[in-house]
């Protein structure tokens, strides 16, 4: 441990209804702090940083630019605004409900650093004392009298800059020590502060987007196996669109009823709109009715699957492979499939736990025989909604909400029901690219990606529908 010239110290803590657990945590990434900014690699890495913007209040209020050296100055000797100087960075916690994205807030000339509830509890539900060390050093910069310019975001200015350099001489104290095994400590800062930063930088910005809905546009496409019978391991097929003419040509069964088995194969995660970082954790809502889509009445045969899931981004989700969700939905015409995606709070985490050790107990939540039309599911769709009135607090946890209607001869423009894979995938990915149908390939159960317009694959899912005669009677 570095020898300490300045000391930090926790003189209010505050969190609604805090345990032993959320005072300790406070304290470890208090001393953290202390290590963090004592160490050499800081000060050194601070003196050469290049701000975009640097200002600094005086005791009258006035902006004034400042160098490297200054920031140094005010770091060390603990000087906040209108205060002297005492060698103490004194932070006065207040851990708070706060909009979304927003990590934490200052309100000067007061210098209580609020500090949104939901990044502390995610932070220390994975151990991460550094993203909190980090992100209170942001904010004490603001109580010392630091400021972004004119209240807008730049991610070069001194503060984003600073939390950052915290984050990598954090890293490599803690190398040296028993967190040396979670080297992405730190990352749930940075996450935070970019996503938070290309949020309010998007072009059509306004205030209420840190609030607004992350529900995203999907697209339904169909693998065209080009001719084969079955998908060749090792070969690229392309997709289509689901309301492609091509369907139209494939074999239906003769039947009045039929019968419908619906397998999820893969599901890939580019990006949840968590704005937390790390492995994201999520539910699947796949329903499904056989209610023709013009009919005015209430249909009373809609059947819920639900799949939970971990995955960080960049990666598909274990776990989903041959789920086989329905097994014998019988149809005549018209199948109505809703996809419902949910990134789920990790501020409930044992909650959560509970909850999936609930699914995990019930067989009709893992896969559904509905034998002549009779619908298990009411009770599964109960229990997900309950499920999700527990998780679902936020506008951007429900990321999908779509429900194709897929027909057996649908009008013109509409989708097709037909033996095969579907592919719903989401028409931008994290990037902001425009995906098509064109960009993306089938290779082996997984999208890749055709051609160099995109860049990152989108969120997907991938599923594997049959169609069979029955027999049965829908009565």
């Amino acid at each position: 441990m570095s020898k300490l010239t300045t000391n930090v110290g926790l003189d209010q803590f505050t969190y609604p209804g805090s345990t032993a657990q959320q005072t300790e945590f406070a304290e470890k990434s208090v001393s953290l702090l202390a290590e963090i900014i004592n160490h050499k690699k800081f000060l050194s890495a601070v003196s050469a940083a290049k701000f975009s913007y640097c200002v600094l209040l005086d005791e009258h209020g006035r902006a004034q630019e400042v160098g490297n050296e200054k920031v140094i100055e005010v770091i060390q000797t603990g000087k906040e605004w209108k205060s002297a100087a005492d060698g103490i960075v004194n932070l006065s916690i207040n851990v708070k409900e706060l909009k979304r994205r927003v990590v934490g807030v200052v309100y000067p000339p007061s210098p209580v650093i609020n500090t949104n509830k939901r990044f502390f509890d995610y932070w220390l539900s994975s151990s991460d004392s550094l993203s909190l060390a980090a992100h209170w050093l942001h904010e004490w910069l603001h109580v010392a009298g630091f400021h972004h310019k004119g209240g807008a975001v730049d991610v070069n200015d001194l503060n984003y800059v600073v939390g950052k350099i915290a984050v990598e001489v954090g890293r490599s104290i803690l190398k040296s020590t028993a967190d040396k095994k979670s080297p992405n400590l730190g990352q749930g800062y940075l996450d935070a502060i970019n996503n938070y930063f290309e949020t309010v930088n998007a072009p059509s910005f306004v205030e209420s987007d840190l609030d607004k809905s992350a529900q995203s546009s999907l697209q339904l496409a169909f693998l065209d196996l080009g001719g084969d019978s079955w998908q060749e391991q090792g070969k690229q097929y392309t997709i289509i669109p689901a309301s492609s003419g091509k369907l139209r040509s494939l074999p239906v069964p003769e039947s009045a009823v039929k019968a419908l088995k619906v397998d999820v194969l893969a599901f890939y995660n580019d990006h949840l709109p968590d704005f937390l970082g790390g492995t994201k954790e999520g539910l699947f809502k796949v329903s499904i009715n056989t209610l023709d889509p013009n009919s005015t009445a209430v249909s009373k045969n809609e059947v819920t699957v639900a799949i939970d899931f971990k995955v960080k981004d960049g990666n598909y989700a274990p776990g989903f492979l041959h789920k086989g969700i329905f097994k014998n939905v019988l149809f005549t015409d018209f199948v109505n499939i809703k996809f419902d995606l949910f990134e789920v709070d990790k501020d409930v985490d044992v909650y959560y736990d509970k909850v999936k050790k609930v699914i995990d107990s019930v067989p009709e939540m893992r896969t559904l025989d509905i034998l002549n039309g009779i619908p298990y599911l009411n009770l599964a769709t109960k229990l997900f909604d309950g499920i999700i009135k527990a998780f679902g607090k936020n506008a951007d946890d429900h990321i999908w909400n779509e429900m194709p209607s897929l027909d057996i001869a649908p009008l013109l423009g509409g989708a097709f029901l037909r033996d095969g894979i579907y592919v719903i995938f989401e028409e931008r990915n994290s990037k902001k690219e425009k995906v098509t149908t064109e960009d993306l390939q089938l290779k082996d159960k997984e999208l890749v990606i055709n051609g160099k317009k995109i860049t990152r694959l989108p969120n997907h899912l991938i599923l594997s529908v049959g169609i069979s005669a029955s027999s049965k009677s829908m009565s």
